[in-house]
């Protein structure tokens, strides 16, 4: 038998498990699913900053760290940027530290608060090592409150403005900072590896609001036809017994 008779008969033999369909979700802002899951709770926000931008996004009042105190009944945050957590106190914000990921099991104060919401909002795709910071955060909530959830948003691997249309130019754009894209199926597959269970999912885009006429109009016809075309991916998860 030929190589490549090999190969078609693996993959005819699989086509199930390599084929999964995306949930019909319509595309939503993620502020409105904030203002949904974390009102009134106590949240950990984790890179909390948006550094180099803190300083910025602070004048502006689009810090998304701003939007949450006026949602969550508690709120905390961390972030390994030194200069973006002195500039978030100077500016007033209250229980904002300096902290690693890797070693959130580790951090008594916070561990202390029984967080009952965790957001990492455009976290994941940043760092050099997911799963030791997913394998972090399934500590801390084993360690401080077990019903505790979680909550993602990752950059779309199909996001038709920055990948599908600019592909077709032989042009690619990525964030500098970005070692990661994914799709719904890589980041669950992720996640229920390191043993979190997905209660809820949906497509988003960033702002409270989209950014221009052109998506206003754009993002509800995606809703209907491609929502898989969005932006970014919303996950919300609890720890697996």
């Amino acid at each position: 038998m030929k190589q490549s008779d090999n190969y078609n008969a693996y993959w005819k033999a699989h086509k199930n498990d390599v084929r999964m369909n995306v949930p019909k979700k319509g595309i939503r802002s993620r502020y409105d699913l904030f203002k949904t899951h974390l009102k009134n709770k106590r949240v950990l926000h984790i890179g909390c900053t948006d550094w180099p931008f803190t300083r910025e996004k602070i004048q502006r009042g689009d810090l998304l760290h701003q939007y949450l105190e006026n949602v969550a009944g508690e709120l905390y945050g961390i972030d390994t940027s030194v200069d973006g957590i002195k500039v978030m106190q100077q500016r007033g914000f209250s229980n904002v530290f300096v902290g690693d990921i890797y070693r959130l099991d580790k951090n008594k104060t916070l561990l202390s608060k029984k967080i009952e919401i965790m957001l990492l909002s455009e976290v994941i795709e940043h760092l050099t090592n997911p799963g030791f910071a997913l394998e972090a955060v399934k500590n801390f909530i084993n360690n401080s409150n077990r019903r505790c959830k979680v909550i993602f948003t990752v950059p779309n691997y199909h996001n038709l403005w920055l990948y599908f249309l600019l592909g077709l130019r032989n042009k690619e754009v990525v964030h500098p900072d970005h070692n990661f894209y994914f799709s719904y199926r890589t980041f669950r597959t992720l996640l229920e590896r390191y043993n979190f269970e997905v209660n809820d999912f949906c497509f988003v885009y960033y702002y409270q609001y989209p950014e221009s006429i052109t998506r206003s109009i754009v993002y509800p016809i995606l809703s209907h036809v491609a929502p898989c075309m969005a932006p970014y991916l919303y996950f919300k998860c609890n720890v697996g017994t």
